[in-house]
């Protein structure tokens, strides 16, 4: 296919992104990194927490 018949370049903006939309994007972004980092530790730690008490349970 020849470069001047592709319908994707049509698709690719022919202007910069602004800057505040970097960051927000950036932002956006590290606000779902942050948000699964706790979900993650909050689950982790309450897993392990059932799983002793359910181990100690046992040995008793």
């Amino acid at each position: 296919m020849a470069e001047g018949n592709n319908i994707f370049k049509e698709l690719e903006p022919k202007e910069q992104v602004p800057e505040y939309l970097k960051r927000a994007i950036v932002a956006e972004v590290d606000t779902i990194r942050n948000s699964m980092e706790v979900v993650t530790l909050f689950t982790e730690h309450f897993l392990k927490t059932i799983t002793v008490a359910i181990s100690e349970g046992a040995t008793e």
